[in-house]
């Protein structure tokens, strides 16, 4: 990831593990008229919507990866990479070059627009360390036996698959150890909204005035 847009771009992380919440958050601040940017949405479309990325990755993994809607198997293609680490490092060539440069189209849009915050909504950004690309991140925190129930309530999974991706994960003692702010989401929707709200103004706040003195 490259430095933000402009010098006067303010650019926050948010984080937090599977389940957490944290796209709730997100969609918050996104509902609050603050620019949040999906990094996994992107990282998603290179792969599921038919173009380059697509083309690039048939190229480089086989024509037998690609679906009869022109997108790729995800499926075959994570039994190739999750074997071979040369091919891992190739297909984040693919996919990371790729969401850089969509972030920073959309980055160029919020300074054309005369917006000082993005936000950028990055489930792998301790795991990835990539806290000095951001004037500050917060995480979501939430309890480890709701998290597993809320995934395998709301996305059909079963509990081995969410134990699977958070022993992937960072713990979230490193979440509190290296995010700058966290939001706690343990009361229902309605508290984690406030919160969310509330953790944004003080960080955003905080910035404002180190940046003017």
């Amino acid at each position: 990831m490259r430095p933000a847009t402009s010098p006067s771009l303010l650019r926050l992380g948010l984080t937090g593990g599977i389940g957490s919440g944290k796209s709730t958050v997100a969609a918050f601040w996104r509902a609050a008229g603050h620019r949040v940017i999906d990094l996994d949405a992107h990282s998603r479309a290179v792969l599921d919507v038919p173009g380059d990325g697509v083309e690039e990755a048939v190229s480089r993994f086989g024509e037998r990866l690609r679906t009869p809607a022109g997108t790729i198997d995800r499926a075959a293609l994570a039994s190739i990479v999750f074997a071979d680490p040369a091919a891992r490092d190739d297909l984040e060539h693919i996919v990371l070059g790729r969401v850089d440069r969509a972030v920073a189209e959309q980055e160029l849009e919020a300074v054309a627009a005369g917006e000082r915050l993005v936000i950028h909504d990055s489930p792998l950004l301790l795991e990835k360390r990539l806290e000095a690309d951001y004037q500050a991140v917060i995480a979501v925190l939430a309890r480890r036996e709701d998290r597993i129930d809320r995934v395998v309530r709301d996305r059909g999974k079963d509990r081995a698959y969410v134990e699977s991706i958070m022993a992937a994960q960072v713990t979230d003692l490193e979440r509190i150890r290296r995010a700058d702010r966290l939001v706690l989401n343990t009361s229902g929707r309605e508290i984690l909204g406030r919160r969310a709200e509330h953790a944004l103004a003080v960080v955003t706040a905080g910035l404002v005035d180190s940046a003017v003195r």
